[in-house]
C-alpha cells in the first residue's frame, strides 16, 4: 500500500502540473484530473493493469476526437483541410507519419507533411520530442498506452465477448503483412515525396480532418477512409477481439516494433511456470504471441509486442511479467572487506524500508508509471477541452 500511495502522490503532482496548471479555471480539467488520479490509484491497488489501461485509452480516444474536431472548426470553420492550410504548412503533425517522413527528409531534406515546425500543440518538433522520449523509455508501449487512435480499436475489440474470427494461426502472416505494408509506404513516400499514407490509407480521417470533397478523386479517397475506419477500426476488432489495424496496417506500429529494442522494458514469459494453455496468445491484442512462441519456449512475445499487459492478466500461472531489458547490478564481495565496502549496496528486503524501496524499483511499477505519465501528458490538453465543450453544449454556452 505504501508503494501505491507513493506513486499515486507522485502522479497527482504530474496531473496537477500538466492538467490543472495548464488549463487554469477549466471545470473539465478538475473533472479529468480526479478521473486520472482515481484511475491510477485503482490500477495499482487492484493490480488490474490492462483493464484500467483500456479505460484510460478508450476515453482518451473519444475525447481527443471531440476536442480535435472542435479545435479545427474553431481555427478553420470546418473539419476539412483548407487550401491555405496546406500551402502554409499549418496542419497538425501526426505521429503515424514519422517513419514515412524520416527517410525522405534524410535523402532530400524535405518535410513531406505540411505541418508547422514549431509554435503549435502538434508541431513537428514537439511531436518528435514526445516520440523520442517515449521510444527510449516505453518503446512500442506508446501504441497501447498513449496512441489516441488505437483507443478506438481498443474499445471496439471489447464489444463482443468472444472472437468470431480466430486469427491465432495467422499471427505470423499478419505481422509479415504489416512490415510489408510499412516498406511499401516508405518506398512510395520517397518516390513521390508525398505523405501517401495520409492521402490514401489513413482510417482516422473520419474522426480528425479530411480533404474537402470537390473532385471525384476526393470522393474516391473519402470512400476509402470511411471504409477503412469502419472495416479495420470497428468491424475487424469486433470480430477478432484484436487491434487489427494496429497489428496489420499501421506503419508507425511497425516502426516502433523495430526501434523498441532501445527501450528499457520488455514482457517476459517464464518458461518454467508456463503451462502452455495459450490464454496469453488469445488475449494478446497485437498478434505478438504464437503457438510457436510458447512451444519453443522463446521466453518473450514476438517483435510486435506493445506491452499492453493483456497477456499478464490472462495467464493463470502468473508466468508473464514486465521486466527490465538490462540486468540490475548485484552486490559482489571479494575476500577482503574493502571489496565488499565498494560493491553497490542493495536495499535490505528484511526491513520495511528495504521492501518499500525494492517495490518502487519493480519493473512493472516503473513501466506503468512511465507509460501512464505519457498518456497524461498527451491527453492533458484535449480531454479537458472536450469535457468543457460538452458542458458548454448542454448548458447553452456553445
Amino acid at each position: 500500500m505504501a508503494t501505491t500511495l507513493f506513486f499515486s502522490a507522485f502522479m497527482s503532482a504530474i496531473v496537477w502540473f500538466f492538467v490543472l496548471a495548464g488549463n487554469t479555471g477549466s471545470p473539465g480539467a478538475w473533472i479529468y484530473s480526479a478521473f486520472l488520479v482515481v484511475l491510477f490509484f485503482r490500477m495499482l491497488q487492484t493490480g488490474e493493469i490492462s483493464r484500467h489501461r483500456r479505460i484510460f485509452l478508450v476515453n482518451f480516444a473519444v475525447f481527443f476526437a471531440i476536442s480535435f474536431i472542435g479545435i479545427m472548426i474553431d481555427e478553420r470553420g470546418t473539419m476539412a483541410i483548407a487550401a491555405d492550410t496546406m500551402q502554409n504548412s499549418a496542419n497538425p503533425f501526426c505521429h503515424i507519419i514519422i517513419p514515412a517522413m524520416a527517410i525522405p527528409y534524410a535523402l532530400t531534406k524535405t518535410i513531406i507533411f505540411p505541418a508547422r515546425m514549431i509554435g503549435h500543440f502538434a508541431s513537428v518538433v514537439m511531436m518528435l520530442l514526445y516520440w523520442f522520449i517515449a521510444t527510449i523509455t516505453i518503446g512500442r508501449g506508446w501504441c497501447s498506452w498513449v496512441c489516441f487512435y488505437g483507443g478506438w480499436e481498443e474499445g471496439a475489440s471489447r464489444l463482443a465477448k468472444k472472437p468470431r474470427i480466430q486469427v491465432l494461426s495467422r499471427n505470423r502472416d499478419i505481422r509479415a503483412f504489416q512490415f510489408a505494408f510499412f516498406i511499401f509506404i516508405i518506398l512510395v513516400s520517397v518516390a513521390f515525396l508525398s505523405s501517401v499514407y495520409c492521402e490514401w490509407f489513413c482510417p482516422f480521417k473520419i474522426v480528425t480532418e479530411f480533404s474537402p470533397v470537390v473532385r471525384f478523386r476526393d470522393l474516391f479517397g473519402a470512400t476509402i477512409f470511411i471504409a477503412a475506419f469502419l472495416g479495420l477500426v470497428i468491424v475487424m476488432p469486433i470480430l477478432t477481439r484484436k487491434r487489427f489495424q494496429c497489428s496489420a496496417f499501421c506503419p508507425f506500429g511497425a516502426f516502433q516494433s523495430l526501434v523498441d529494442r532501445v527501450s528499457g522494458y520488455k514482457i517476459k514469459i517464464d518458461t518454467e511456470k508456463c503451462t502452455g494453455c495459450l490464454k496469453c496468445a488469445t488475449a494478446c491484442q497485437f498478434c505478438a504471441i504464437d503457438r510457436e512462441t510458447i512451444e519453443d519456449k522463446k521466453g518473450q512475445p514476438e517483435l510486435t509486442c506493445a506491452k499492453c499487459g493483456e497477456c499478464i492478466a490472462a495467464c493463470p500461472a502468473g508466468a508473464i511479467s514486465y521486466e527490465f531489458k538490462f540486468a540490475m547490478p548485484k552486490r559482489k564481495c571479494g575476500s577482503s572487506p574493502d571489496d565488499c565496502a565498494h560493491a553497490p549496496r542493495r536495499p535490505d528486503p528484511s526491513t520495511p524500508f528495504g521492501r518499500f524501496v525494492l517495490a518502487l524499483l519493480e519493473p512493472q511499477n516503473l513501466f506503468v508509471f512511465s507509460a501512464y505519465t505519457f498518456g497524461v501528458v498527451m491527453s492533458s490538453r484535449f480531454v479537458p477541452d472536450a469535457i468543457g465543450r460538452i458542458i458548454a453544449l448542454f448548458t447553452g454556452g456553445m
